[in-house]
């Protein structure tokens, strides 16, 4: 069992981000994600196809891991659309991990449109062995 102080402000910046997605656009769930837990570290991986490398952009603070980005507009020009499905422009994406990390053991790849972060465990989070006397 996980136990953990109670941030107040925690939970109104969760209250907050459910309420811009309750109002905002359809963008705010761009890029579809899995979160992957495995025995000391948290994967995130998004799909992200058509996007450029370079206009990538992932910080961590706290434990939410944002990625932002650009998907370049493929239109051609004097063309009328009938339909237009595939999204194109700026995203940004906020994700709760489960775990505290450490900051300074985090990569990330970019491959066939797979966008792959891999998350050390903050010692914090690791399971204790507690010896009984």
């Amino acid at each position: 069992m996980r136990l953990t102080l109670w941030d107040p402000f925690k939970e109104l910046m969760a209250m907050q981000r459910a309420l811009d997605s309750a109002f905002s656009s359809a963008k705010i769930t761009y890029p579809p994600i899995d979160i992957i837990e495995k025995e000391d570290k948290i994967q995130v991986i998004a799909t992200l196809p058509g996007v450029d490398k370079e206009s990538l952009d992932l910080t961590i603070l706290g434990d939410t891991l944002t990625i932002a980005g650009e998907k370049k507009s493929y239109g051609q020009d004097g063309v009328t659309y009938v339909r237009r499905e595939r999204p194109f422009g700026k995203f940004r994406k906020l994700i709760d991990l489960p775990y505290s990390v450490d900051p300074e053991k985090i990569t990330a790849t970019y491959n066939n449109g797979l966008l792959t972060v891999t998350m050390a465990k903050a010692e914090s989070a690791m399971p204790k062995q507690i010896k009984v006397e």
